[in-house]
């Protein structure tokens, strides 16, 4: 898979911020996932990559957040949120799906606990 250089700099920033970013071939169903693993560096947010919504245009959200962690998830291109929220300290805390949207998205964590992550996915 190759990934255009813009994506392929997400991923750099990801990871070197202590996340880390799936992301899935473009023929596959698409996948991006920011995860904070490692407090060494004091990082506690994370960023995932940009997606696209589906066929359908739908993205579904997931997370498990450590209770009062926040999330947001927002259009790329116009700044406008379209989820956020704060962890309730179970095992997954957001799942749903969000119809009707025909951008680019991304989903972050803003001050998190060790081992909170996020993922939005277009299936």
């Amino acid at each position: 898979m190759r990934l255009s250089k813009k994506a392929a700099a997400a991923v750099v920033a990801v990871m070197a911020a202590g996340g880390v970013a799936v992301v899935q071939s473009p023929a596959l169903a698409a996948s991006v996932q920011c995860e904070l693993r490692d407090w060494s560096l004091k990082v506690k947010k994370c960023t995932t990559a940009s997606i696209k919504p589906n066929k359908a245009h739908d993205i579904r959200i997931t997370a498990s957040l450590c209770k009062g962690s926040p999330y947001k998830v927002w259009d790329t291109t116009t700044g406008k949120t379209i989820a956020s929220g704060t962890g309730k300290g179970q095992t997954k805390d957001v799942d749903r799906v969000i119809n009707g949207l025909y951008g680019t998205y991304k989903a972050k964590l803003t001050s998190g606990c060790r081992y909170d992550w996020i993922s939005i996915r277009d299936y």
